[in-house]
């Protein structure tokens, strides 16, 4: 089953969020609302985590949560300059089993973000806190298993430097 839609989300005063972090910043009320499909609370929250998944599976399981880098690689690109586009693939493990895998492409759309990743080594996965950013979050896709539980999601992270 695939679901596509525009999550709605409110504060107080029923005025739109924005797309990011923006419950942090709302007066008194924050209200995501996703399809009825999705009947799961954990699933609600891992769909609508927006870069800090992580640390919500950490706090779901009570234990440490690690980046497992499966792969990691700069595409080739005919054209030198940016962006830097990234292939990647990580899996987050707990208590040593896999509890979430994620595929995404990573542009590095300014030199800053690249010096960052390419000559300092820090991580694709902590850009935006490393540079201290509230990315725009957009949930475009949600797909939820027949067979299953299991589900998936394709979204967009995106700054002025970064963008996944």
């Amino acid at each position: 089953m695939v679901v596509q839609y525009s999550v709605r989300c409110t504060a107080s005063g029923n005025k739109p969020e924005p797309n990011h972090f923006g419950d942090v910043m709302s007066l008194r009320e924050t209200s995501c609302m996703l399809p009825d499909v999705f009947k799961n609370p954990v699933q609600r929250i891992m769909l609508m985590a927006n870069g800090n998944l992580q640390r919500v599976l950490s706090a779901y399981y009570n234990l440490p949560v690690s980046v497992e880098v499966v792969y990691n690689a700069p595409e080739p690109s005919d054209k030198p300059g940016m962006p830097v586009r990234y292939s990647r693939d990580i899996n987050l493990v707990c208590n040593r089993r896999v509890v979430c895998s994620a595929q995404s492409t990573v542009e590095l759309l300014t030199c800053k973000a690249v010096d960052l990743v390419v000559r300092q080594g820090v991580g694709i996965g902590q850009l935006f806190r490393y540079m201290n950013v509230l990315p725009m979050f957009r949930l475009l896709e949600a797909h939820l298993s027949d067979e299953d539980a299991s589900f998936d999601r394709l979204y967009e992270l995106r700054s002025e430097d970064v963008a996944c």
